[in-house]
């Protein structure tokens, strides 16, 4: 048996569901920042640990540290918090183990009106063209050319203007 596909034909086209484009871009806003962006939410993260006096958080903005532990043991009472996503043992490492820091937040935005207004443009743009905004077109010899992003639909994929306004809320740091 094959691995199921992501998504299927609407019949004998493309899904032009509104929610489907809103879903699809809010994906593609959310995986070129690194990170949920909003709502505020509480999650626990496991992360790997690397030694060191700081560990990186894929937030830009904590709200609160509610738990932390390093090899099991509770530190949350050495642990400096920066908003922007740094944990600072104040005495101590972190540890050296994959898995061996669990963190416990609330992070994220209230609200993000111009991250929800970018995702509404961005979905608006692929409903009307789920297959690429059309860049040139010619009637004699029937000649048509959609917009593309490293060959693929331009319809989702982020333009240099909406990876600009999403700058203050991508995560710049890691892999």
């Amino acid at each position: 048996m094959g691995i199921p596909p992501i998504v299927e034909l609407a019949g004998d086209s493309l899904p032009l569901d509104p929610q489907f484009w809103l879903d699809a871009a809010t994906a593609s806003v959310r995986r070129y920042c690194g990170w949920h962006i909003t709502p505020e939410i509480e999650e626990t993260i496991i992360l790997d640990g690397r030694g060191g006096e700081d560990v990186l958080i894929p937030t830009t903005n904590l709200v609160a540290l509610i738990a932390c532990t390093s090899d099991g043991q509770d530190v949350l009472a050495d642990v400096d918090p920066s908003t922007k996503g740094i944990l600072s043992r104040r005495t101590g490492h972190w540890s050296l183990r994959n898995s061996g820091i669990s963190i416990t937040i609330k992070h994220g935005y209230e609200s993000a009106p111009d991250v929800a207004g970018l995702i509404a443009s961005i979905a608006s743009r692929a409903v009307m063209n789920p297959g690429g905004n059309i860049v040139n077109q010619r009637a004699g010899t029937q000649s048509l050319t959609l917009a593309t992003s490293g060959g693929a639909s331009a319809s989702i994929p982020l333009m240099a203007t909406e990876k600009e306004l999403l700058e203050p809320y991508r995560l710049n740091w890691g892999p």
